[in-house]
């Protein structure tokens, strides 16, 4: 009797703890997706997408870029057209880009380049989310139909625009068209490093959506690669496993510990598919997600979400992340400083430099790579930032949630700016060349510079000055060719030391464009 009690009890605990393990391959279905609250069904129209590009700078620039001349035109669209058409690390060594056009504006020449509709959409898709939807770029891809870009578009709009850019500059690219990756059973519609193949042109709208947000899912994973993270692990009930592969190599993997805890069969094949099968669950399944997996639930609404939910269509309209509470309040010291942020605007306070070279850390070192081109835009945005938070009378501003309209709103003098620019160009510089020590600059004029320079960018790399930087991204200095670019740009500072007799501090460390 005890037996068959036992028996029994077995079966039935074995039952319940299956019972709650997801059944379906999807957390959330194409349906279900279509049909979620505040789904967004509309692309951007025209004119708010050229709203949305229009000038954000008093100043105008010309310049030349792959071969177009421009003439009296915003910097922030010229940079937006140079990151546009730089290179990703599948077209190294490929010859530079050259691309022709009669026009001097960035809009008329990628409608010249991409079609009157599609230009506007890609300039518009690197600007307001960070994806990089050039075919030019990359290797095998294929130009975007103005309707397949209405669709990626519209499945951008519906994650928080707070969470934007997730990893700027990323491609989201066609593949070439004619080139099906198959499978052992099917073929591929689309991957997360965001390339789209032509399977995904043969599904049904609600199916391309759930599609794109589902990839989406894996690029919110980037931010601070949490889909790895120890606490997500713990509470997706993953756990790391170290073990040699068949070569005698050693590998690691995971296990999931406790099956109960996916919200999909997908989702329990590895923690990174869990994490974005769990994202797009909150998004668009959310009322159900909170009452299955609860935990998870609130991991996404503090570490992703910001706070926002959406439960209901009422609750899609009025709850605010975190950074919208903020943003509001922030507006409201904005509008107390204004007046005398304008009134002072080209009274220079000293402690503004080092302040603007923290703010510009970021892009300073990725033009000492070549790879954001001009540091003079940052430089304006952070003068207009310090400016309005000095003046905003004891309330607290935060001047990195003004948008680039109320940061316009102060206007500086030419010289002005330029003075600024160069100064924080030159602590920057001056910083830089203090972290690398005397004895170790001595050795610049004892070896080649491509063997100092490795050196260099390894040494530089591991600083004080970019421990923010680093922290912050700390993938950067090891993706996409960034650590060769720093050793490229250290080779530069090496010559050119050499040939002025200058000091490394006196190079072209403070002639960053």
């Amino acid at each position: 009797m005890t037996t068959w009690l036992g028996f029994i009890c077995i079966l039935l605990c074995s039952s319940l703890s299956f019972a709650t393990e997801p059944t379906g391959w999807w957390a959330v279905s194409p349906e279900q997706v279509a049909g979620a609250p505040c789904k967004n069904h509309r692309p951007p129209t025209d004119a708010e997408m050229l709203n949305f590009l229009q000038p954000s700078s008093l100043n105008k620039k010309s310049e030349t870029l792959y071969g177009i001349s421009f003439k009296d035109e915003d910097p922030e669209l010229l940079q937006l057209f140079r990151d546009l058409h730089s290179y990703d690390i599948s077209m190294k060594g490929a010859q530079p880009l050259v691309l022709k056009s009669n026009c001097d504006k960035v809009l008329c020449s990628v409608q010249a380049i991409y079609g009157p509709r599609v230009g506007v959409q890609i300039l518009f898709m690197l600007k307001r989310y960070g994806f990089n939807g050039s075919h030019l770029r990359t290797a095998k891809a294929s130009l975007w139909r103005s309707d397949e870009l209405d669709d990626v578009l519209t499945a951008l709009s519906d994650y928080p625009i707070e969470l934007y850019p997730l990893d700027y500059n990323r491609k989201l690219v066609h593949v070439k068209r004619g080139d099906r990756m198959r499978l052992p059973v099917g073929e591929s519609v689309a991957n997360s490093t965001m390339e789209i193949y032509d399977m995904w042109n043969e599904l049904s709208q609600a199916e391309r959506q759930q599609t794109l947000l589902h990839e989406l899912g894996h690029v919110v994973a980037r931010k601070d690669n949490v889909d790895e993270s120890a606490p997500w692990l713990k509470v997706a009930g993953w756990r790391a496993r170290n073990r040699t592969d068949r070569n005698g190599r050693p590998v690691q993997d995971f296990v999931l510990v406790d099956p109960s805890k996916a919200v999909s069969s997908y989702g329990k094949t590895n923690p990174r598919e869990d994490f974005a099968e769990s994202v797009t669950a909150y998004r668009f399944g959310g009322a159900m997600m909170k009452s299955s997996h609860s935990e998870k639930y609130d991991f996404l609404k503090q570490r992703v979400f910001d706070g926002k939910e959406y439960l209901s269509s009422q609750a899609c309209l009025t709850s605010k992340s975190r950074t919208e509470v903020k943003r509001e309040a922030n507006d409201v010291a904005y509008a107390g400083a204004l007046a005398k942020a304008r009134k002072n605007a080209n009274n220079l306070d000293s402690k503004f430099i080092a302040q603007a070279q923290e703010i510009c850390l970021e892009t300073l070192v990725k033009v000492m790579m070549g790879e954001a081109g001009t540091a003079s835009n940052c430089t304006s945005r952070a003068l207009q930032r310090l400016q309005l938070e000095k003046y905003s009378k004891g309330k607290k501003l935060d001047g990195s949630l003004l948008s680039d309209q109320q940061l316009n709103a102060i206007a500086f003098k030419g010289d002005t700016e330029v003075d600024f620019s160069k100064r924080v160009r030159t602590k920057f510089s001056n910083e830089a060349a203090k972290s690398i020590n005397s004895d170790f600059r001595d050795s610049m004029n004892r070896t080649s510079c491509s063997s100092w320079a490795k050196d260099a960018q390894m040494l530089f790399t591991a600083t004080p000055m970019l421990s923010k930087l680093a922290g912050g991204d700390r993938m950067y200095f090891y993706k996409n060719q960034r650590r060769e670019g720093m050793s490229a740009f250290f080779e530069r500072a090496c010559r050119s030391v050499r040939q002025n007799a200058g000091r490394l501090d006196l190079g072209i460390l403070q002639n960053l464009p």
